[in-house]
């Protein structure tokens, strides 16, 4: 069989980020400020499918530059320098709510104890703990606070009552953009002989994550927020020591070692992060990701950080200098990537869902939780897109 005279595409460095919008189509037709909601894809990562599908419609599954072996072994790679974890401690799902469920239904808890979540969490942080209600088993609520630091008292309250065995935890409020400070949060777990389980969807690639330093033993984050992957892909971690004598509820074909060979049937279960993945998985998924993952490792994946950080102060000053206000108020130290905007200094004008259809109208996608106006960008916002957002709002404040 010859090889493929395909190459996998590369994706410039770019040592400032002017005209990296170029990358992103949707931008030219709209201003994308939903990147903690769905992230719509780039031309990097139609270029790297179609080098795929060139490649297996000539070769099938020999594709010679995309055999699942490497794909795997670079997104594990990847997602392991964002992450500071080892590779084997990373898994390949569909999304949140799959791996928090296999997890959840996987491990056992004791009768009188309690799961403790935050306070008006995304469901898919909530759903998979519910069954453990008619075990015996407490679900709980942690108040989020007004601060990063309100949270930390209210949850140490919560933690010394002493019967809470998980806390299952999202360092970067959905609705709101507060980012909680997870040294302490894992500090905190281990004074008190607590779990600590994370929901990373609005964390991973967006805040730092260092598991070498927190003690974390499950994770479980959606690919297509702030890592600009595909919808329908998700990740978890298991550390290590959660991994001891570890074994999934569920059981499919790829649960054991040696899958491929089909007979006899066997018993040996892969490594615990390995066997999230059940059986064949859509692998035009994982090129996808591959792609997204790759971009942003050339671009560095704190540098992409600091970039989210750097547009959304923009955005914060500029929303700011028209009167709004918004929750990172509260904490303006933290550094945040959502901003949610909660009132506007003449309180008529603030009307979160008139807002969001006005910016629509003009091409502007933001989304409204909990009673804000919520924008996420990312890297591919310029200045020229916060001007139209600058101008679209004037337009409807000059109006209301």
């Amino acid at each position: 069989m010859s090889e493929s005279t395909s190459v996998i595409p590369t994706f410039p460095s770019f040592s400032n980020w002017n005209g990296i919008s170029e990358y992103f189509p949707v931008q030219k037709e709209s201003v994308w400020l939903n990147y903690c909601g769905t992230t719509p894809v780039s031309t990097y990562a139609i270029q790297m499918m179609n080098a795929y599908f060139q490649e297996y419609a000539k070769f099938g599954i020999f594709a010679p530059n995309f055999s699942e072996p490497f794909i795997k072994k670079e997104i594990k790679g990847y997602l392991s320098q964002i992450l500071h974890c080892d590779p084997s401690e990373i898994g390949i799902v569909h999304n949140t709510s799959e791996g928090m469920n296999f997890y959840s239904h996987s491990i056992q808890i004791p009768k009188g104890k309690r799961i403790l979540v935050l306070e008006n969490e995304y469901p898919s942080n909530v759903y998979p703990w519910e069954h453990w209600q008619n075990k015996g088993v407490g679900l709980g609520f942690v108040k989020v606070g007004n601060t990063p630091d309100a949270f930390l008292e209210n949850l140490k309250q919560e933690l010394s009552k002493g019967d809470v065995s998980i806390l299952s935890l999202s360092p970067v409020h959905w609705c709101t953009g507060v980012v909680f400070d997870m040294e302490a949060v894992s500090h905190l777990c281990e004074t008190y002989g607590t779990k600590l389980v994370i929901d990373g969807s609005q964390a991973v690639g967006h805040i730092p994550l260092d598991f070498s330093k927190l003690k974390v033993a499950f994770c479980a984050f959606a690919a297509w927020k702030w890592l600009l992957g595909p919808l329908g892909l998700g990740v978890i971690y298991i550390s290590k020591e959660e991994s001891k004598g570890f074994q999934l509820v569920f059981k499919g074909q790829a649960s054991v070692v040696n899958d491929s060979n089909y007979f006899p049937y066997r018993d040996q279960w892969k490594h615990a992060a390995d066997q999230f993945e059940q059986s064949t998985i859509n692998f035009n998924d994982w090129i996808y990701f591959y792609a997204s993952l790759k971009m942003l490792a050339t671009l560095g994946f704190s540098r992409v950080q600091d970039r989210i950080y750097e547009v959304a102060g923009k955005i914060n000053d500029m929303v700011h200098a028209l009167g709004f206000t918004l929750e990172s108020d509260a904490f303006p130290q933290v550094k945040t990537g959502i901003l949610a905007i909660t009132g506007h200094k003449e309180p008529n004008k603030f009307q979160p869902e008139a807002i969001q259809a006005h910016l629509k109208q003009n091409g502007i996608i933001t989304a409204v939780r909990l009673g804000r106006l919520r924008m996420a960008p990312h890297i591919a916002i310029e200045d020229e897109h916060i001007e139209r957002l600058k101008v679209s709002l004037q337009r409807y404040l000059a109006n209301v």
